[in-house]
């Protein structure tokens, strides 16, 4: 009796196990599990995260900014600051005379006086005439230059302002070229004489570029006279004496004495692959786009002044 209660427990288990196995297992591991805390509310929303404070900046330890690189040489060559060319021209209303003759196209047609008001004539738009003055903002124009007729137009009737406008643009890039061209020279000039070693007079001389004589040693300075003549003296307020006497002979009309702001070191360079003692001066020119720095270079060779050209352009100075 005892061995038949016994199998029919062990039955009923089994049958147990087989219907409800499933269940059995996810009992059993719910129950063994240890949960971690949850990172949920009892709502099913996200916890905040803690928020980190930032760190307070110190201003004494901030890191320095990196500091610029001044270029002496572009210091000395500054490019020109233009201004628009309506500030030159006051609005178009005071034009000064270098800005005349000038070529220009009629952009609505024109009647034009002849002499003393002895009788007319018309020119078509599209023509080409010639802007003489500017009278009462208006511009005087005529067919050419040799006719007495004449006319008053507007200036807005022409092309006149981008002619002038056209020739501010060429203008200011040739200036530009200008001090580029200042600059390259100035930092050849730099170089030689950082590295430059200058032959004895006994052995194969060496060519140089541009050399400052007052740094020529005595041997190089004999040999370059004897090519190119004696070096060229200074006064006491370090003119060149030679320059002084061609300036004030009207070799060119550009530079007055009295407006020069700074005489330069005499040289011996090449120019156009040709040596001369070299000298410049700083002054300022007056145009029609506005007044700026320049610097001249007279070529001396055998006690005379050649030629006088701007540094670095080599295009020569009125």
């Amino acid at each position: 009796m005892k061995w038949f209660i016994f199998l029919l427990v062990i039955g009923g288990l089994v049958f147990g196990w087989v219907q409800y196995k499933d269940e059995i297992v996810k009992f059993v591991s719910e129950m063994g599990e240890d949960k971690p805390i949850s990172e949920k509310s009892s709502n099913n929303e996200t916890a905040p995260r803690p928020v980190t404070p930032e760190a307070p900046v110190d201003s004494n330890n901030q890191a320095a900014p990196p500091t610029e690189t001044v270029d002496p040489i572009a210091l000395k060559y500054p490019m020109p600051d233009f201004k628009p060319l309506e500030e030159y021209v006051d609005n178009w209303q005071k034009v000064p005379a270098s800005a005349f003759p000038r070529e220009i196209i009629l952009k609505a047609k024109a009647t034009f006086i002849i002499g003393d008001n002895v009788g007319s004539s018309t020119r078509a738009k599209g023509s080409k005439n010639i802007a003489l003055s500017i009278n009462n903002a208006q511009l005087v124009i005529t067919p050419h230059k040799s006719s007495i007729l004449r006319a008053k137009v507007a200036i807005s009737d022409t092309n006149y302002k981008e002619v002038l406008n056209g020739e501010y643009e060429k203008y200011k890039e040739r200036k530009r070229k200008l001090v580029r061209a200042q600059r390259e020279r100035a930092r050849a000039i730099a170089a030689s004489e950082e590295r430059e070693t200058f032959p004895p007079s006994s052995g194969p001389a060496t060519t140089v570029t541009v050399a400052t004589a007052s740094k020529l040693p005595k041997s190089v300075l004999n040999e370059y006279e004897n090519k190119i003549g004696k070096m060229p003296s200074r006064d006491d307020q370090g003119r060149v004496a030679l320059m002084v006497q061609s300036i004030e002979a009207g070799d060119v009309t550009e530079i007055n004495l009295n407006e020069i702001s700074h005489w330069g070191p005499v040289r011996y360079e090449l120019v156009d692959r040709q040596p001369y003692w070299t000298g410049t001066v700083n002054y300022k020119t007056n145009s029609l786009f506005g007044t700026f720095d320049t610097e001249a270079m007279a070529l001396i060779r055998n006690g005379k002044v050649e030629e006088w050209v701007y540094t670095g352009s080599l295009e020569e100075v009125p």
